[in-house]
């Protein structure tokens, strides 16, 4: 049996922000080339062993999880139709957007995206990431966040599934779960993707699935425990900057009246106000942050020179983080620090 490689591999958890996910794609790029940390040693990382994310961080993580490196990352990510996932049906996203929003809660289906991701993923189920170890935590080495606002709880995917039904009542088990479907789940932006309805398992009632970012747009916390010393450590990557939801839609909120427009407003301050007030020391020293400068969550238009942009700007992050990064200053939200052996 070959020798687990230690000192080139970390967990990594990925924010929710759109089209300004590809600043995760040049950060990865980054960590992949490696640099030397505050100490000179080397630190660089090739396998990315359990991965979560929320929103556009579900799609980069999905992909990792499902054997992609940073140079396939980068050129998946350089060729998405952005523009293709705006299905807003007859009448564009005024009034084919409009009357989604009115008849589906949504303003574009999100079918084509779900279709899109199904196919980089090769139809891919949960039981194909699945550990082999039953008492392994976690037991998928890929997580993502959604929402339930109707029960007005936090869902960690695949396992959560497991409380729901789907819309025709059939049991949902998260080993045969779809990843792209917990992908669609977790990128839900309210107002700007029909949301997914399921069925609460214990009650019977109709549940509205959105956005994982509405309650956690930047779970780095995910993988911590507090039993033992960590083997391997957590890197989050952390999306500053940049537009919220309505960029280059905001001609269609502004016709769907002053409740949408709140809501959206509601939606932004619900992505980044959580997790920005959970930014301890534990959360900082492990973090990876990445400028989106003037780049909107759903500018679903990006000119060549803007993809350019967020791809180095999050090699910028990502450099400037290793350079400052000091393992004995590493510690997970349970105040445990890296174990001897780690990165080693």
């Amino acid at each position: 049996m070959s020798q687990v490689d230690e000192a080139h591999r970390a967990d990594g958890v990925f924010q929710g922000g759109g089209v300004k996910g590809l600043g995760l794609v040049g950060a990865l790029l980054q960590f992949a080339e490696g640099a030397n940390d505050a100490d000179g040693e080397p630190l660089q990382i090739t396998e990315w062993v359990n991965v979560a994310g929320t929103s556009a961080g579900s799609i980069c993580a999905s992909l990792i999880a499902c054997g992609y490196d940073a140079d396939k990352l980068e050129s998946t990510f350089m060729g998405i139709p952005f523009v293709e996932f705006e299905d807003f049906g007859k009448g564009g996203k005024v009034i084919g957007g409009l009357l989604n929003l009115a008849e589906h809660h949504g303003l574009a289906h999100g079918e084509v995206f779900h279709q899109w991701i199904d196919e980089k993923l090769d139809g891919a189920r949960f039981k194909t990431l699945k550990n082999d170890d039953p008492s392994a935590s976690p037991r998928y080495r890929l997580q993502m966040i959604a929402t339930d606002i109707t029960n007005k709880r936090m869902l960690v995917l695949p396992d959560d599934i497991a409380k729901y039904k789907g819309p025709t009542g059939e049991p949902l088990d998260p080993d045969e779960l779809k990843i792209a479907d917990a992908v669609r789940m977790s990128m839900s932006i309210p107002y700007f993707f029909q949301p997914i309805i399921l069925i609460d398992g214990e009650t019977g009632v109709r549940s509205t699935i959105v956005d994982g970012g509405v309650l956690s747009n930047f779970p780095v916390w995910l993988f911590d425990t507090q039993k033992e010393e960590a083997g391997r450590p957590t890197f989050g990557f952390h999306l500053v900057g940049g537009r919220g939801v309505g960029g280059g839609l905001n001609r269609a909120i502004d016709h769907a009246g002053w409740a949408v427009q709140e809501g959206v407003d509601i939606f932004h301050t619900a992505t980044d106000a959580w997790d920005d007030r959970f930014r301890s020391h534990s959360t900082v020293v492990r973090t990876c942050t990445i400028d989106a400068g003037p780049i909107g969550t759903t500018d679903f238009h990006l000119t060549t020179d803007q993809k350019k942009f967020l791809l180095d700007s999050g090699r910028k992050g990502a450099l400037e983080f290793i350079r400052t990064f000091r393992r004995d200053s590493y510690m997970n939200t349970y105040g445990r620090p890296l174990a001897a052996g780690a990165l080693v």
